[in-house]
C-alpha cells in the first residue's frame, strides 16, 4: 500500500479567514446562491429514531433516505417533494457486537441506485441488499438479491461478528460496487476489533463478490466515492486512522480492476491544530475539488476541508460550521453542503451550511435541529436532510425542537427541505 503524505499548503491563509465573509462578498454571494428552509417531507408510519444516509439520483429525480426505524429506504419525488415509497423488509435499528444475525448491526446504512434502477444498500448482519426501484418494473419496490460481506475471521456462519456493511461507492465504467464493513469483531474471544475492510461487489447479476481489502491499524471506514477523472478511474475511500498507534486519517485510492491502493494522509495537527485520525465523509466536486470531512476531536467537531484529490493541496478549511458525516456538492448550484453545529456564533444550533465550490469558501448557515447528511437534486437545487429525534420526543412531543416542529410535525421526524430563495 502507497503512503503520501498531505502538504498543509494554505493553512496560515485559511485559518486566518473571519468567521463570517465581508457584507459585499455576502451580498454578491447571496444573490448568486442563498438558500432558505422552505418545508419538510412527512414520513409514514414509525417516527424516524434512527436514520443515516440520503443519495439523490438525478436522472429519476428521487431521493433516497436510509430510514432505520421504518427498516427500509424512503423515497421521495425530488422534483415536487413527496414521499413516493418506501423498500421495506431490512434489518431496522439493530443492536452491534451480540454475535447473532439479529444483533450483528442494523441497517439500511448507505445507499445509492444505478442507472439500471437497482438500488444497492449497506444492511445489517454484514448484508448488502439490492431492490428494484424502477417503477416500470413488476419487482417495483421488491429485494431482488442479498449478498454477504461477511469474512471468517468475524463469521463462521454460527457466530456473526462482521457488523453491518455499511456505506457504498459505484464505479460506472466496469460495473462495480465498494461497500465498506467499518467495526468487524474477532470471531474468537473477547470478540475484540479487527481490521476494517471493504468489499468489491458485481453490480452485474448474479452479483458475485470480487475481492476485499482491508485496513489494519484503523479504527473504521467511511464514505466510497467514485472519482472517474483520478488515474483513469479510481474510488476514494475515506479512512479514519488510529491516535493510539500515531495512524492518520487517510483518504484511500483504489484502483478497482487491481484492488491496488495508495493512500493519502491527513495531518490534522498540521492543518487545524487537534490531535485526531478523524475522516467521514467526502464529495467530489468541479476540477478534482474534493470536500472532506475531517480532524475532529472532542469538543471540537470535524472540519470541512477542500483540497485537491490529485495533488493533495489544500484549498480552504472552513471554520464556519462542523463538517459532520456525510457531505454532498451539487453542480447545479455548484455548492457543497455539510451538516454541522453553526460555528459562527450566532446560534451554535445543529446547521445546513452551504460553501461556494468555486471560490471554496463558506456562503451561509440555515438552522436544520437534529437535522443531517445533506443531499440536493441540482435540476431545481432542493436540498434534503433527514431530521431524527429521540424516543423522549416521540413519547412526549412537546420536547421536540427539531426542524419537523415548525411546520406542525412534532415526535415524527421528517425530512427537511432547503431551495433558493426565489423559489416559489
Amino acid at each position: 500500500m502507497k503512503t503520501k503524505r498531505l502538504a498543509a499548503l494554505v493553512v496560515a491563509l485559511t485559518l486566518t479567514l473571519p468567521l463570517t465573509v465581508g457584507a459585499r462578498d455576502r451580498g454578491r454571494e447571496g444573490r448568486r446562491g442563498s438558500l432558505r428552509l422552505v418545508g419538510v417531507v412527512p414520513v409514514p408510519n414509525h417516527p424516524i429514531i434512527s436514520a443515516d444516509i440520503g443519495w439523490v439520483d438525478p436522472r429519476t429525480e428521487r431521493a433516497y433516505i436510509t430510514d432505520r426505524s421504518n427498516f427500509g429506504v424512503d423515497i421521495l419525488d425530488a422534483e415536487n417533494n413527496l414521499y413516493v415509497g418506501r423498500v421495506a423488509g431490512m434489518a431496522g435499528p439493530l443492536p452491534s457486537g451480540g454475535g447473532t444475525a439479529t444483533t450483528n448491526g442494523g441497517g439500511p446504512n448507505g445507499v445509492l441506485v444505478t442507472p439500471d434502477g437497482i438500488l444497492w444498500a449497506g444492511d445489517g448482519n454484514a448484508t448488502t441488499t439490492v431492490a428494484d426501484v424502477n417503477p416500470s418494473s413488476p419487482n417495483y419496490l421488491s429485494i431482488i438479491g442479498q449478498i454477504s460481506t461477511s469474512i471468517p475471521e468475524c463469521d463462521n456462519e454460527t457466530a456473526h461478528y462482521c457488523g453491518r456493511a455499511d456505506e457504498v461507492g459505484y464505479d460506472p465504467e466496469h460495473h462495480i460496487i465498494l461497500i465498506a464493513n467499518n467495526a468487524p469483531l474477532d470471531i474468537a474471544e473477547p470478540h475484540g476489533p479487527i481490521a476494517p475492510y471493504a468489499t468489491f461487489i458485481s453490480a452485474n447479476p448474479p452479483y458475485p463478490v470480487l475481492g476485499r481489502i482491508s485496513f489494519p491499524g484503523s479504527v473504521g471506514l467511511e464514505q466510497p466515492l467514485w472519482d472517474p477523472g483520478l488515474n483513469g478511474g479510481r474510488f476514494l475511500l475515506t479512512v479514519p486512522g488510529n491516535v493510539a498507534l500515531m495512524i492518520p486519517a487517510r483518504i484511500a485510492i483504489i484502483d478497482p480492476v487491481t484492488e491496488m491502493v495508495e493512500t493519502m494522509d491527513i495531518d490534522c495537527h498540521a492543518l487545524v491544530g487537534t490531535i485526531s485520525a478523524s475522516i467521514t465523509g467526502i464529495a467530489l466536486g468541479r476540477s478534482q475539488h474534493i470536500l472532506i470531512s475531517a480532524c475532529g476531536a472532542a469538543p471540537i467537531p470535524s472540519f470541512p476541508i477542500i483540497m485537491n484529490a490529485r495533488t493533495g493541496e489544500v484549498y480552504s478549511i472552513i471554520t464556519q460550521v462542523g463538517g459532520g458525516d456525510e457531505v454532498w456538492y451539487n453542480p447545479g448550484a455548484d455548492q457543497f453542503y455539510v451538516t454541522g453545529v453553526d460555528n459562527t456564533g450566532v446560534t451554535g444550533l445543529q446547521s445546513l451550511g452551504v460553501i461556494d465550490a468555486r471560490t471554496n469558501r463558506w456562503l451561509q448557515n440555515l438552522t436544520d435541529v437534529r437535522g443531517k447528511n445533506a443531499s440536493a437534486l441540482p435540476e431545481n437545487n432542493h436540498i434534503f436532510t433527514v431530521v431524527q429525534i429521540t424516543q423522549a420526543i416521540v413519547d412526549d412531543p412537546s420536547l421536540d425542537d427539531s426542524t419537523c416542529a415548525q411546520f406542525g410535525y412534532r415526535g415524527t421526524g421528517c425530512v427537511a427541505l432547503f431551495a433558493p430563495e426565489d423559489d416559489d
